[in-house]
């Protein structure tokens, strides 16, 4: 961990640290391919020899009731009631996203409107991460969305611990919110599953969720047959800080992030060389309590980024090209900077609002893009579990008004039939 200035940073580490983890998805996509390609030709067989070689031959694809109820009696009641407040404020919070079911309808001449209706995505399939750590959270990030949308089949695929079993609190997190479809399938192969389907794993038509690079690379390809939500692979957090800021809670904040896994991203862009110091002295002391140390010093070793900058405009430059998933502002004044950012996943003002807050409990949606999709892709929210339906009506007095247009351009189109489709009805 070394401090330097922005200005000097290197190209070759300049787009090191803009890429971040991105950069590497066209080196896996050939064999993400591959798998995908097997699941497409022989489902469930695919996944049943890998997992049984790793399980054993009794493991099953999808989970039981008799696992669900296992899962009850092996977290706490202080875990029930915590996951109940998130799941009272994501609700909250989510049910204000929800669009009018009908748009405005605007009358473009006399006797024509045209308006939009909103519908939900009948088909979801929510991947919920579990290699290295424990997300109930983004079950309830995920689940609670599509419910509010009204989405009908919602089925949810995460991989399995050493024990062949999908963690208890996250069990318990699906079944809390009704999630009936729940399949210990993860990476690549859950993507491929919900994208063509298999004889256990139904197919969906919208993929939602955060995972590795080879789940975000076989999103990617999903995106030839089904939609996605996002691009949203390994995590990733950028620090705007001053001379106010505490550095003992930027550490703490970096370390958060850092401990997600070895390609997630941290990002530290101060006016104060002695605030960058200080978080570096923070960072070697908080470090060695976590018994996650290893994959948060490798997440700081690989994309890094310790950089002073002159002022703030800056900062807030390079902030909007970096486009960051989570992005903290902890300056005087902080509330000021936010009208200036303009990519960015999920924003967090002030020195109390940390990024956990975000990932847990404030009812934001801690589901956002990564590696720079800030710049197009919002954060999931309700819209995204369901489309616009676009909708018009004419009469007779409409069409005539523009009959003359549909004509007219129809012949410099070179389209007959569209010209016909118009002139045939008003023919004595």
């Amino acid at each position: 961990m070394k401090i330097i200035k922005l200005e000097n940073v290197s190209p070759l580490d300049y787009q090191r640290i803009v890429n971040r983890s991105a950069g590497a998805n066209g080196l896996i996509m050939p064999e993400v391919k591959k798998i995908v390609n097997e699941i497409k030709l022989n489902g469930d067989k695919v996944i049943l020899n890998k997992y049984q070689k790793r399980f054993g031959k009794n493991i099953g694809i999808q989970v039981t009731t008799e696992e669900i109820n296992e899962a009850y009696k092996n977290i706490t009641k202080e875990t029930i009631k915590s996951l109940n407040q998130m799941i009272k404020n994501i609700t909250l919070v989510q049910r204000a996203q929800l669009p009018r079911k009908k748009d405005t309808i605007v009358s473009s001449e006399y006797g024509v409107k045209v308006w939009r209706e909103w519908r939900p995505i009948e088909k979801v399939g929510l991947y919920i991460p579990g290699g290295k750590a424990v997300y109930p959270s983004s079950v309830l990030m995920s689940a609670i969305p599509a419910q509010i949308a009204g989405c009908k089949e919602i089925i949810m695929c995460s991989p399995a611990k050493p024990d062949g079993k999908i963690p208890s609190a996250t069990l318990v997190a699906a079944d809390m919110v009704g999630i009936k479809k729940i399949f210990k399938v993860g990476g690549a192969e859950a993507i491929a599953a919900m994208m063509y389907g298999t004889k256990t794993i139904p197919n969906v038509y919208k993929i939602f969720g955060a995972g590795n690079s080879y789940v975000t690379a076989a999103k990617i390809l999903a995106l030839e047959k089904i939609s996605i939500d996002m691009p949203a692979g390994p995590s990733e957090v950028f620090i705007i800080a001053d001379e106010t800021a505490n550095p003992s809670y930027i550490a703490a904040d970096l370390l958060a992030d850092g401990e997600h896994g070895e390609d997630s991203a941290c990002v530290l862009i101060t006016t104060s060389k002695k605030i960058a110091v200080e978080t570096i002295k923070e960072i070697k002391r908080q470090l060695p309590n976590l018994v996650t140390q290893d994959r948060a010093r490798e997440s700081l070793r690989r994309y890094g980024l310790f950089a002073t900058v002159n002022s703030i405009d800056e900062a807030i430059e390079f902030t909007n090209v970096y486009a960051p998933e989570h992005l903290e502002i902890m300056t005087r004044n902080a509330d000021s900077i936010v009208s200036q950012i303009k990519n960015a996943g999920s924003v967090f003002i002030g020195k109390w609002t940390t990024k956990s807050s975000g990932d847990y409990a404030t009812g934001a949606n801690h589901v956002l893009p990564t590696g720079g999709m800030a710049k197009m892709y919002p954060p999931l929210g309700v819209d995204a579990f369901g489309k616009w339906m676009q909708v018009q009506k004419c009469t007779k007095q409409g069409l005539q008004k523009l009959k003359v247009t549909i004509e007219t351009i129809a012949e410099v189109e070179q389209l007959p039939a569209h010209k016909n489709s118009v002139s045939i009805r008003f023919k004595k």
